[in-house]
């Protein structure tokens, strides 16, 4: 997408760091409700870094993503989180973690072979009490096609998206998102761009699935955001022995 490359220095005005104090306290709950001790967590796909900001003040971050400027946007708001380039299927970080997270990057991958990699590299990554969660956007069972809107002016600066997610084949476990970006420059002068993506559509037995050939137990925790009450479940995978 152009928005991990080209326009990645817009992404604090598409998805600015506030909006994730709320979530960041959700998924920390879960997480220390199977791993009251957390100590050292490493992040696969961390994107803006924006979850890490608020979660990095209950234990330390190292955060990864493919995205290179991505992680440039990263850095100036985590200066003090080691940050690492490559792929969540196959990078390796030479020691072990009580936690890996993965947000929703990993809506991406549309192939369950990608699926259990990325489990299996996870599981090589953690403690051998060590917890993975993972929070998905959708669920087969969960979901709905939608529409989202949001931005923010700053620093001279403006940005607008438009989002809308929505299924046109059940049967191939792939969403569909299309972008329109509206920017606005410092000289005033504004731009529009246009994005989409394709995204993996899995049941949650799919998911329990994969996870037990991982060798993970998956335990669906369910997440109500203030502003969307619907149904959100994030996955603690605990290791099995």
């Amino acid at each position: 997408m152009k928005l991990y490359k080209e326009l990645a220095e817009w992404w604090p005005l598409l998805s600015p760091h506030t909006e994730y104090e709320e979530e960041a306290h959700l998924f920390l709950k879960i997480i220390q409700q199977y791993h009251p001790q957390v100590k050292e967590a490493l992040e696969f796909g961390s994107g803006g870094g924006s979850n890490a900001f608020y979660l990095k003040k209950h234990f330390s971050m190292t955060l990864t993503d493919l995205s290179a400027d991505m992680l440039e946007v990263s850095r100036k708001l985590n200066p003090d989180c080691p940050h690492m380039q490559g792929d969540m299927r196959t990078m390796t970080v030479d020691r072990q973690f009580d936690l890996v997270f993965i947000h929703d990057a990993i809506t991406y991958f549309t192939d369950k072979a990608d699926l259990l990699a990325i489990m299996k590299n996870a599981k090589k990554h953690l403690k051998p009490n060590g917890l993975l969660f993972i929070m998905p956007d959708e669920y087969s069972e969960t979901f709905e096609p939608r529409t989202n809107h949001g931005g923010i002016d700053k620093d001279g600066r403006g940005m607008r998206y438009l989002e809308w997610t929505y299924d046109s084949d059940s049967d191939d476990q792939m969403l569909e998102t299309e972008y329109a970006y509206v920017m606005r420059d410092r000289d005033g002068q504004v731009t529009h761009e246009h994005d989409s993506m394709k995204g993996g559509l899995f049941s949650m037995p799919e998911w329990e699935e994969l996870l037990a050939e991982a060798g993970f137990q998956a335990h669906f925790e369910r997440v109500v955001f203030s502003d969307d009450p619907g149904s959100f479940f994030g996955i603690a995978a605990t290791q099995v022995s």
